[in-house]
């Protein structure tokens, strides 16, 4: 029988197993930064990171002078980690993308935006280069940050590994064939594309210009190959939105669409429309791009209903208690019935009310082009 101390060790060491990580994916150490991002536009970089890495999480620890330590961390199975830093609320969600870190952001405060970084080390290990793109309301920057190693030069290569030489042609003056040119795979305008919304928006809050955030929720495939995955990253803007008025006044949302980014971090814009959904409260309209607020037709009948019992009660209480119990009910129900209407008409304006989560249909208004090395794996 297996003694107590052998199992424990055995159950060590199967975790140890479990919880390891890929040389080419470990991103733990001590680093420090070498090159920081020249554009305005971006946050100042940490000038130190601390990473801890096992298969479930990634754990950053940025310290800078004069400052205390900031902690924030990345679950690896894609959920969803939030964290303050300043006066910014961050959003996050990761994926792999080969030996790439994908890190997409929603960054809430005094500045609105998204930040999309591209995690990649170096063949040897030293170095760890970040490539960031932020996009908001004034356009699209991109940059690139480069970490090094501390205490790491390089991973020595395992003994009997080949080495690496470099070929190098022979000059020659005769005709040279052109290389044969990638084929372009095409995605094309009128193409329909599933979204969901990953922040809310109503026409009681949101304003002309607000970002809007969604992912794509079905794999787009041409040439027998996926072209769009799953969870691409899409960003529009609100140009326009109207909050209900009045007794028969509707709430207005006028949405676009403005970038496509793929999980590599391949980007492209286009102006493109709302063609359909499902929103909580509202109609699309396919034509003009917008959702028209409308109101739960049921939820008025029922509380119309509901006024006008317990105003025939009342009514009949008092109508009794004059000696005339059916005319009370009849006054009873009218004002019960009026009450019930002031409250849909005050209370209960159509505004357009699209959760998050909400599904959504965009569709193309041009062709989007790729070549085949720059599609995910």
């Amino acid at each position: 029988m297996l003694s107590f101390r052998y199992l424990l060790l055995l159950s060590l060491a199967s975790a140890t197993v479990l919880l390891a990580v890929d040389a080419d994916r470990d991103f733990s150490g001590e680093w420090v930064l070498e090159r920081a991002p020249a554009s305005g536009r971006f946050a100042p970089a940490e000038p130190r990171l601390t990473i801890r890495q096992n298969d479930l999480v990634i754990r950053c620890t940025a310290a800078s002078p004069g400052n205390s330590p900031t902690e924030w961390s990345y679950l690896l199975d894609g959920t969803e980690t939030r964290f303050a830093a300043g006066d910014e609320m961050r959003s996050s969600i990761v994926k792999w993308e080969g030996a790439a870190l994908l890190v997409n952001t929603l960054v809430s405060g005094a500045r609105n935006y998204t930040q999309m970084d591209r995690w990649r080390l170096s063949k040897d290990g030293s170095t760890l280069t970040i490539a960031r793109q932020i996009v908001d309301r004034g356009g699209t920057s991109e940059d690139t940050l480069v970490y090094r190693r501390q205490g790491l030069s390089g991973r020595e290569a395992p003994p009997g590994a080949p080495v690496a030489t470099a070929v190098v042609a022979p000059a020659s003056g005769g005709f040279r064939p052109a290389a044969p040119r990638e084929q372009e795979i095409v995605i094309t305008a009128g193409t329909h594309i599933p979204l969901a919304l990953r922040n809310a928006v109503d026409t009681k809050h949101s304003h002309e210009g607000d970002r809007v955030y969604l992912e794509t929720i079905a794999p787009v495939a041409a040439n027998s190959r996926i072209v769009i995955p799953r969870g691409s990253f899409v960003n529009g803007t609100i140009t326009e939105s109207k909050p209900a008025h009045g007794v028969k006044g509707k709430g207005e949302l006028f949405l676009r669409f403005d970038s496509l980014t793929l999980p590599n971090g391949v980007m492209r814009e286009f102006h493109s429309r709302l063609a359909g959904g499902s929103p909580a409260q509202g109609q699309v309209d396919s034509k003009e791009g917008k959702v028209t607020g409308e109101r739960d037709g049921s939820s008025d009948v029922r509380d119309v209903a509901l006024t006008t019992g317990i105003g025939a009660s009342v009514g009949g209480i008092a109508g009794s208690a004059a000696g005339h119990p059916l005319g009370g009910v009849g006054i009873g129900a009218a004002a019960g019935a009026a009450a019930g209407l002031t409250t849909i008409f005050h209370d209960k304006r159509p505004e357009v009310v699209l959760r998050q989560g909400t599904v959504i249909d965009m569709v193309l208004d041009r062709d989007l082009q790729f070549k085949p090395g720059e599609l995910p794996n």
